[in-house]
């Protein structure tokens, strides 16, 4: 095929000297029509030329029989510690020229299999999923310390009054406590054998993320709900002092974003003053709020929920993680509320633990450590009543039926 090749590439090169030596620039018609045809053939002859080369390159030489065909089952043939001559010139040409260069010899004397076995799975389909992390959403402070010390005030007592000549003034009061919060380590760990390190680059960077998501997962948890006592953080719902509000479904068709409005305006008017900026929601709430529609049907979040703004209540952002308790809300005052306090912030470590190193195991930690400073209690407002379930499409027939939800 490649002497073929050869051959009609010097029959079009002489074609286009021969209209050349007669002085034309350009092609008739027939020489044309025969130059086309040439030139599809070498693209076809280049294929399979390319294919063949391939089949080679995997399958190898033909296969022995006898003594000759067990020597492949020597893995020494198959990774020898010595590289060909031209291979090392080569590489050291790459090398001079700044080009990374990975050298693998392998024995090709012997029947490949890679024929019976499936395609090569890239990337591994085994990337996690992030969800919001509230972190990102709270205002924080670098600690030098260990511990942070802090003033917690809860209420705010008298009111200013007009007073006369030589009478007294009205005395404000607002009583704080002086806290001190410990930063807590958050941590976990994976164990990745230097085989999948070396061969699988996808799955490694896959298993390093998810253990930034579980770190991140522990942080929605423990901010929200961490019940204190240099065991857990100091949640935002475990504050003392925060306000409530019980969501009752008010208004003629049973919605709730009414109920929101009431928690926006007992954070408004309560000791704080607060003025709410995010809501916090487990997503089959969320799903189950912004679904709810009016006796129009049209949805009360939006009503061309393809065009406007769905991730917003009343023009508070709304967050969404898993971690929360589905059927409850939290709803706070970022500029207000307090701070999360940051020791150490989330890192990403690589070593050895016992025996891993024996074993090639490399081991991945995640880790940081902080805590929450609730400086403000009353600027959190903890709801409860809110749907706990997410809407579910049903089809029976040819038609589809949005389920209750409760």
């Amino acid at each position: 095929m490649e002497k073929k090749r050869e051959a009609i590439r010097s029959t079009a090169e002489s074609v286009c000297l021969e209209a050349r030596s007669q002085g034309r620039e350009e092609l008739n018609d027939g020489e044309l029509v025969r130059l086309k045809a040439m030139q599809g053939d070498l693209r076809a002859l280049d294929e399979r030329i390319n294919g063949y080369r391939s089949e080679l390159e995997r399958v190898g030489t033909i296969p022995k029989f006898g003594r000759a065909a067990r020597a492949v089952s020597s893995a020494g043939r198959l990774a020898p510690l010595s590289f060909d001559p031209d291979e090392m010139r080569s590489a050291h040409a790459r090398l001079s020229r700044g080009e990374t260069v990975v050298m693998e010899s392998r024995d090709p004397g012997y029947v490949s299999a890679d024929s019976l076995l499936p395609p090569q799975l890239f990337p591994v389909p085994t990337f996690p999923i992030h969800e919001s992390r509230l972190l990102d959403k709270l205002p924080g402070f670098a600690l030098d310390a260990p511990s942070l010390e802090y003033i917690q005030v809860n209420s705010t007592s008298g009111t200013a009054a007009i007073v006369g000549e030589g009478q007294l003034k009205p005395e404000i009061q607002m009583p704080a406590t002086k806290l001190t919060t410990t930063a807590l380590k958050l941590a976990c760990h994976a164990g990745i054998s230097w085989e999948q390190i070396s061969d699988w680059d996808a799955f490694v960077a896959a298993v390093r993320n998810e253990l930034l998501k579980k770190i991140v997962d522990l942080e929605n948890q423990q901010i929200v709900y961490g019940t204190g006592g240099g065991t857990q953080l100091d949640g935002l719902l475990n504050a003392t002092g925060i306000l409530t509000f019980a969501a009752t479904g008010f208004g003629p068709n049973n919605e709730h974003f009414t109920d929101i409005a009431g928690a926006i305006a007992t954070l408004r008017t309560g000791p704080a003053l607060a003025e709410p900026d995010l809501l916090l929601l487990h997503p089959n709430t969320w799903a189950s709020l912004r679904t709810e529609q009016d006796q129009m049907g049209r949805f009360y979040v939006a009503a061309d929920p393809s065009q406007d703004q769905v991730e917003q209540v009343w023009g508070i952002e709304v967050l969404q993680s898993t971690e929360f308790t589905p059927g409850e809300g939290v709803l706070l005052d970022t500029t207000l509320f307090g701070r999360v306090a940051v020791r150490e912030t989330l890192t990403l470590r690589i070593g050895y633990a016992n025996d891993d190193l024996v074993r090639n195991i490399l081991r991945h930690v995640a880790e940081e450590r902080l805590n929450v400073a609730v400086e403000r209690p009353a600027a959190i407002c903890h709801i409860t009543g809110l749907p706990a379930t997410a809407p579910t499409v049903t089809e029976t027939e040819g038609t589809s039926k949005k389920s209750s939800k409760s």
